[in-house]
């Protein structure tokens, strides 16, 4: 008891002229305590902001007790705003809408895993108030602490598109076969090549969309020819997940054709389980996902100053089946979390996240298995 009153007492003094600060907290209107905090929080705030260090006042969570959090909180942004260039700082309303936002994906992601931003963005933003709404909202459902004052520029999804190809996609082609020709997908790729005759000649191609990398069924459909389309490889493991579509011309000469191609994940399909492992490096800047998907993987910056000086090794295959996706960090000041585990829902795809909280970059390694 003795201790706490007497650390009250030289926070009172501090705030009221034992000490030299500038002019903050009304104690008029503010009872002592709170002043105290706020004042204490309005100092470091300012020193970080004038060693160029990130917003962040929960590093001297050891100075305040939970009850005063809120005014150690807000002195402690005010402090770091007066050591910022004015055109750096969030408006009142920017803020806000950042805090507003930060709210309800804290919420969301208590009561759920699937973001609804778009959702719960208020109708009362305009476009670019709206932004700081979302970057709140992705920052409370993402467990990140609160952030002020940092660029607005766009926002990626919260859960990125898989990487190894959508369910399912078309591709057109149109051209002139002598015999035979084989017709060659893979990924978001195309190309015609000539097996017998005098050669193929492409008028155009075309795919909407990408060929994934896990199992799925081809068809082809001819719209325009005289001769006969037919699918003679299903993309698999084996051929690198590559599909082929076969021209059969029989007749003399060249033929006219167009064909429609399309294909849809195999419905209902388990691969069998296969253990694996994914060794990653990198530099990052702020926030990193790490996706996988089969035998694939993809890194996307996400937020901060760039991704550089990234490989990886991955030993086995992610199978098309739901899994248990673990991290280890070996390496990095930030956090690493399995963002995403591989479901039906999200086409079987891992996510896995780093997020460095530090100002400018580290290096990270880490370790993904299954």
């Amino acid at each position: 008891m003795k201790k706490n009153f007497l650390f009250f007492f030289i926070l009172c003094i501090i705030a009221f002229g034992g000490i030299s600060v500038s002019a903050q907290c009304d104690p008029n209107t503010t009872s002592p305590i709170k002043c105290s905090y706020y004042n204490e929080g309005y100092q470091d705030g300012a020193g970080d902001a004038a060693n160029n260090r990130n917003s962040d006042y929960r590093r001297y969570r050891n100075k305040y007790e939970r009850k005063y959090e809120d005014n150690y909180r807000d002195g402690y942004n005010a402090g770091y705003d007066s050591g910022r260039p004015a055109a750096s700082r969030w408006t009142y309303s920017q803020r806000s809408a950042y805090d507003s936002g930060y709210t309800i994906g804290q919420s969301d992601r208590r009561r759920s895993s699937q973001s609804r931003a778009n959702e719960n963005s208020p109708g009362q933003y305009d476009q670019n108030i709206g932004l700081y709404f979302q970057q709140g909202y992705y920052d409370g459902f993402n467990g990140r602490q609160r952030q002020y004052d940092v660029p607005i520029t766009g926002l990626p999804p919260i859960y990125p598109p898989n990487p190894g190809g959508g369910p399912s996609g078309t591709a057109s082609w149109d051209g002139r076969v002598d015999d035979r020709a084989n017709i060659i997908i893979r990924g978001s790729s195309i190309y015609a090549e000539n097996v017998s005759g005098n050669g193929v000649q492409i008028n155009y191609q075309n795919v909407n969309g990408s060929l994934p990398q896990r199992a799925t069924t081809i068809s082809a459909r001819r719209t325009e020819g005289r001769g006969q389309v037919s699918v003679i490889q299903q993309p698999n493991r084996s051929n690198n997940f590559t599909a082929i579509v076969q021209v059969h011309d029989p007749k003399s000469g060249a033929g006219n054709y167009k064909i429609e191609i399309s294909w849809e994940r195999s419905a209902n399909v388990e691969e069998p389980y296969r253990s694996g492992s994914v060794s990653w490096r990198g530099r990052v800047d702020q926030t990193v996902n790490i996706m996988i998907s089969g035998g694939d993987v993809q890194s996307q910056d996400m937020s901060g100053g760039g991704l550089s000086n990234v490989t990886h090794n991955i030993n086995g295959y992610l199978a098309r089946r739901p899994g248990s996706v673990n991290v280890r960090k070996r390496g990095g000041r930030g956090t690493v979390t399995v963002l995403q585990q591989p479901s039906w829902e999200n086409d079987f795809t891992a996510i896995v996240q780093i997020f460095d909280p530090n100002s400018g970059a580290d290096n990270y390694e880490i370790e993904i298995s299954w």
